[in-house]
């Protein structure tokens, strides 16, 4: 069975969250110090000449400690968002090349955990940036909460479609 419209537009959203999230994930634009225009994403942290340096190096000390408890949280929560969002890929091929229903259920399982995920990730980032001065949230982080936000909307269109197949 072909999907509705309503699925169309999930797919759509989700395929859109998806690109959104991995830009978000792989640039160096998390934050910015507003002086220097040191940018640090979730990888690597870049000088406003382009050198660029390991966030997960031992010389790795922009935020004036070695790299801290909560940054490494980031990293998990966006790491276990990317990897259920593949997980996610899969389920929807599966279920759009005619296998049961039940790749849905799981899909819309995945979008929803992906999602709390993404967006649990930049909540945790944005609330320990704030006690940093001089820096400024940029597009990798914006980029990370739209895609979370995306995913999970998208999730929402595939339990309306989940409810018409039932």
């Amino acid at each position: 069975m072909a999907l509705t419209d309503v699925g169309k537009v999930g797919l759509g959203l989700f395929a859109a969250g998806t690109v959104v999230f991995v830009i978000g994930f792989s640039v160096p634009y998390w934050v910015v110090y507003r002086h220097t225009k040191v940018r640090v994403g979730l990888w690597e942290s870049c000088t406003r000449h382009d050198y660029c340096w390991s966030t997960m190096g031992n010389k790795f000390t922009t935020f004036g400690e070695d790299l801290p408890n909560w940054f490494r949280v980031t990293q998990a929560l966006a790491c276990l968002a990317l990897i259920t969002i593949g997980a996610d890929c899969i389920l929807r091929l599966l279920f759009i090349c005619g296998k049961p229903i039940d790749y849905l259920v799981f899909s819309i399982l995945c979008d929803c955990l992906a999602s709390i995920l993404a967006i649990l990730a930049a909540v945790v980032f944005g609330t320990e940036m704030d006690k940093y001065y001089n820096v400024q949230l940029h597009f990798g982080f914006a980029f990370d909460v739209m895609g979370g936000l995306l995913i999970g909307i998208a999730g929402v269109c595939f339990l309306v479609e989940y409810c018409r197949r039932r």
